[in-house]
């Protein structure tokens, strides 16, 4: 059978195929009563929008600055944000997107400013970038935007997100110490940088089978380095995942195996788990994509973390 096309549907509600686009767009320009006859047109012409299709029309639209506008919402300012939001600008422009980044004020009515002028510039596709603590984020007018979170934290309302694969670097972590024939690895990770992952480094780590006992994770801030050594003597540790260059000093002396479990710390002769900023933008704009595509605006019910594998790097020893 052929595929309804908007002309069949227009045809059917007795309105323009323009009427009918705008309809499908989600714009705000047509009334009530014209948009519920338009909608069971196309539920009894089973008609669905041609995704390619779709993605040409934003991309030959491009420049108009409407409806192929991404808006990359700054919420730190850091270096990491920006090569975050290099990733962006780049996977968007072979998308068809141009992308402006903003910054994020902390003032809800200020937040609130920014969305209805986003809005009014036809930005449909949000990118909340990284930061280094949750957000709340009140009274805002989600149902006329597509939205992604690019970072591990959980925000208020929660969003798609997309981030690193940090279950998986402390899984291959903890596989690759027992391999060098550690029989007692431990984590070491301050408590609150843990939780900022939602607990996946603890999961990763867990899910190697080890017998864990209250002495092999380490469930203090590891600053205090006496205290810490004490501890890896006391309970016979002999390899450490980590994220801190200051406990591989003390592995080191020890002459304890260590992994990084990122690669924010990078130390001489440790190996880590790397991805680049710029892939987390990409992926990003994937999903957003995704969404635009199929009008899914508004809050997700079941909101999804796409979690990206990174790769180990061995620094040469000097």
């Amino acid at each position: 059978m052929q595929r309804p096309t908007l002309q069949d549907v227009a045809k059917l509600a007795g309105v323009s195929h323009m009427t009918v686009s705008r309809v499908v767009r989600g714009t705000l320009t047509v009334s009530p009563s014209t948009r519920e006859k338009v909608n069971r047109a196309i539920a009894e012409s089973g008609y669905k929008p041609d995704p390619v299709l779709s993605s040409l029309a934003a991309y030959r639209s491009k420049g108009s600055g409407h409806g192929n506008l991404l808006a990359f919402l700054d919420r730190d300012g850091t270096e990491y944000s920006s090569k975050v939001l290099d990733g962006v600008m780049r996977e968007g422009s072979l998308l068809g997107y141009r992308t402006e980044r903003f910054s994020l004020p902390r003032n809800p009515s200020h937040q609130k400013k920014l969305t209805r002028s986003l809005f009014h510039r036809g930005v449909r596709g949000l990118l909340f970038g990284p930061s280094d603590s949750p957000w709340q984020f009140e009274d805002w007018d989600w149902d006329e935007f597509a939205m992604v979170s690019l970072g591990a934290l959980s925000h208020e309302p929660p969003m798609h997100a997309v981030a690193m694969d940090y279950f998986d670097g402390a899984a291959q972590g903890c596989r690759m110490l027992q391999r060098s024939g550690c029989q007692r690895p431990a984590l070491i990770i301050e408590p609150a940088l843990e939780d900022r992952t939602g607990g996946r480094w603890l999961g990763g780590y867990c899910s190697q089978r080890i017998v864990i006992g209250k002495g092999l994770v380490y469930r203090e801030s590891p600053a205090d380095a006496s205290v810490l050594k004490k501890w890896l003597h006391q309970e016979r540790v002999d390899g450490i995942l980590t994220i801190h260059c200051e406990v591989c000093t003390i592995a080191q002396t020890a002459g304890i195996r260590t992994v990084l479990l990122n690669d924010f710390a990078r130390f001489k002769n440790v190996p880590y788990y790397s991805l680049s900023p710029g892939q987390i933008g990409a992926e990003g704009v994937r999903l957003l994509h995704y969404l635009l595509l199929r009008h899914e605006y508004g809050l997700p019910p079941e909101p999804k973390i796409v979690a990206l594998r990174g790769s180990w790097v061995f620094p040469e020893k000097p």
